[in-house]
């Protein structure tokens, strides 16, 4: 493991075990007492029944695709009529919108990945670390395998241009790659913008790869391939201080905003 502090991660699987055995159930909100709640007939709020489309539409479609699901297999998911259903929504695309919207890049997810990978050195600066920015998104995506499999499943049939989906996944790369360039990442010298962009492609790139592994075969350890991953992209000899903001010693006086891309791009 590159970073001494990644560490408990591997040393307490347990912490891990419901989603890294691809038990989806234990990580996918639902709504326990939906029983009750439709034998009863309470009325949901809007805000609720909102909630419960979203979590039946991520299911159904991670288990049959978009083209292979009906908007009466998500009325069924929730106990209700297709025509009540339309209330809610106006067409099997709006539903689609409506799960790439709000299901998988969320605000929780960027403020998970960001939030233990960010410090602000002595002097009042905030920077970044890149290598643990990665591991989060790992284990974040570990806690969540319902929506990994949604995410994969519609990017495969996404490749298609006639898929409601594709402009969505094609726009998707450069999206993320404006917001991780607008940060203040801490990198070896070696680094500038270009390389930093191949890079963080690579990253992507390798963590999809790992995750559709994960996906098909409940035996994968995703965080442990990660971690061994992360050995070749990020060695150490290169990236010691890099890795992690716990390699940072407050009481050392350095500043860490020289070492960011943006102040290497005004030097």
């Amino acid at each position: 493991m590159t970073a001494a502090v990644w560490e408990p991660f591997l040393d307490k699987p347990t912490n891990w075990s419901a989603a890294s055995n691809g038990d989806a159930e234990a990580t996918v909100a639902r709504d326990v007492t939906a029983g009750k709640t439709f034998v009863k007939r309470k009325r949901m709020t809007p805000e609720e029944r909102h909630l419960q489309i979203l979590e039946a539409a991520t299911r159904v479609i991670a288990q049959k695709g978009f083209w292979g699901m009906s908007l009466q297999d998500i009325a069924d998911e929730i106990g209700i009529t297709e025509a009540a259903l339309y209330h809610y929504i106006r067409s099997k695309d709006d539903l689609l919108r409506m799960v790439l919207a709000e299901g998988y890049d969320t605000p929780d997810a960027d403020e998970f990945n960001a939030s233990s990978a960010t410090l602000t050195d002595c002097d009042g600066h905030r920077v970044m670390f890149f290598p643990r920015y990665c591991l989060n998104i790992v284990l974040y995506n570990q806690q969540r395998p319902e929506m990994v499999r949604l995410f994969s499943t519609l990017n495969g049939e996404a490749l298609t241009p006639d898929h409601p989906a594709h402009g969505f996944f094609v726009g998707r790369q450069q999206r993320n790659w404006d917001l991780v360039n607008s940060m203040p990442w801490v990198l070896p010298e070696s680094f500038d913008a270009e390389r930093f962009f191949h890079l963080h492609t690579l990253a992507m790139s390798a963590m999809d790869g790992l995750q559709y592994r994960w996906l098909a075969d409940h035996s994968f350890n995703l965080l442990e391939e990660w971690a061994h991953f992360s050995d070749e992209m990020f060695p150490a000899s290169d990236w010691a201080g890099f890795l992690d903001p716990s390699e940072y010693d407050a009481s050392s006086g350095k500043c860490l905003e020289p070492l960011t891309l943006q102040a290497r791009s005004r030097a």
